[in-house]
C-alpha cells in the first residue's frame, strides 16, 4: 500500500509502498480516504521529546471506512502506523462515526485543532456565558476555532490576536469582536482591547505576548496555554500571577470520552453553520511540499487526500 514514511529523525515524509499494518488487541483498522497534517507531526518527527520510530508512518488523524463500511474519523493513531498511508491502525476508543453531509475536509478541519480549542475553553477554563475572552494567536487553525466556539458557548466579547491581518478580518466577519495586531506593543494594545481585563485568555503562542496577555487579564481571569510558537520560555513575575489562574492543556490530558464529546459537538455546530473551517486538500504525492508548509505555520489546515 502506499503510503508517507520518515526514514531519520527531521527529515521530511516520501512516499513508499509498505506492507499492510495489522491491528493489535483494542486497535481498529481504517481504509483512510483522507489525512491532515498537525504540528504534534513534526515535533515527533524531529525527536523533540523522544527519538522517533523511524521508519514509520506519520500522522495522527484522519478520515476513512471500516471493513462494514462506516465512514469514520479517528483522532489517533498507534505508531508506527500513522495515518497518511492507506491503511492505518488507530485505537478503538479514538474512532467514531460522522455524518455523510461533512466532507473530510471539514471533518479534519475541526478534528485536532478543533478539539484542541474547544476543551481548553470548556474542560479547563469553564468558560462562562458573558465573559469575555481572547484568542491569542487566533489566526492559525486552532485560533480561528477558538474564535467561533467561544461565541458558540455564550462569550459576551470576544477579541482575535494575531500577526495575519487578512485572517484576523476574516474572524472579524465570524464572531470576533474585536481584533488586534500583534506587530507593535502588545501590552497596550491588549490593554485596551480588554478594557476592564479579560476573564478567559486561550494562549496559543506564549513567549512576549503571552506576558501582555496577562497583564490584560483581570483579577479572578483564567488563562490557558496550548502552545509555544512565539517562545518556549518567559520570566514571570510571581506578582502577575497574584489572582490570576494559570492553567495548561495538552492533546493527551483529557480521556477519550471526553475527546469523542468535543468532537461531535464541533461536528454539530459546523454542520448547522455555526463554525466555518478553512482547509486546503492536496493529493498524497505532494506529502514533502505540505510537510514543509506546515513547518512554517500555515493559517489553514493542511489534508492529504490519498
Amino acid at each position: 500500500m502506499r503510503a508517507a514514511v520518515i526514514h531519520e529523525a527531521g527529515g521530511d515524509p516520501q512516499v513508499r509502498d509498505i506492507d499492510e499494518p495489522e491491528p493489535g488487541a483494542g486497535e481498529t483498522l481504517v481504509h483512510v480516504s483522507s489525512a491532515a497534517l498537525n504540528p504534534h507531526d513534526l515535533i515527533v518527527a524531529a525527536g523533540v521529546n523522544q527519538p522517533p520510530p523511524v521508519p514509520y508512518v506519520p500522522g495522527t488523524e484522519g478520515v476513512g471506512t471500516l471493513t462494514d463500511g462506516s465512514r469514520v474519523y479517528f483522532g489517533l493513531s498507534s505508531p508506527p502506523h500513522g495515518s497518511l498511508a492507506e491503511r492505518a491502525v488507530a485505537p478503538a476508543d479514538s474512532v467514531q462515526r460522522i455524518p455523510p453531509d461533512i466532507g473530510d475536509g471539514e471533518a479534519l478541519a475541526v478534528g485536532v485543532a478543533g478539539v484542541s480549542a474547544w476543551l481548553p475553553l470548556t474542560w479547563k477554563a469553564g468558560l462562562r456565558p458573558g465573559e469575555q475572552v481572547l484568542v491569542l494567536g487566533a489566526t492559525g487553525s486552532v485560533g480561528r476555532i477558538a474564535v467561533q466556539a467561544a461565541r458558540v458557548l455564550g462569550a459576551g466579547r470576544v477579541v482575535a490576536a494575531g500577526r495575519n491581518r487578512k485572517a484576523l478580518d476574516w474572524l472579524g466577519d465570524r464572531g470576533a469582536d474585536d481584533t488586534v495586531v500583534l506587530d507593535g506593543d502588545s501590552a497596550e494594545a491588549l490593554a485596551k482591547a480588554g478594557g476592564d481585563g479579560f476573564d478567559v485568555v486561550l494562549d496559543l503562542v506564549y513567549g512576549p505576548p503571552f506576558l501582555a496577555a496577562l497583564r490584560a487579564t483581570r483579577p479572578g481571569g483564567r488563562i490557558v496555554n496550548v502552545g509555544m510558537r512565539a517562545g518556549r520560555t518567559v520570566e514571570l513575575p510571581g506578582g502577575m500571577l497574584k489572582r490570576r489562574d494559570l492553567l495548561t492543556y495538552a492533546g493527551d490530558q483529557p480521556s477519550a470520552d471526553l475527546r469523542r464529546h468535543a468532537y461531535a459537538e464541533l461536528v454539530r455546530h459546523v454542520a448547522a453553520g455555526d463554525i466555518d473551517v478553512m482547509f486546503e486538500e492536496l493529493p498524497l504525492e505532494r506529502v514533502p511540499e505540505a510537510w514543509r508548509r506546515q513547518a512554517s505555520g500555515p493559517d489553514t489546515k493542511l489534508v492529504l487526500r490519498l
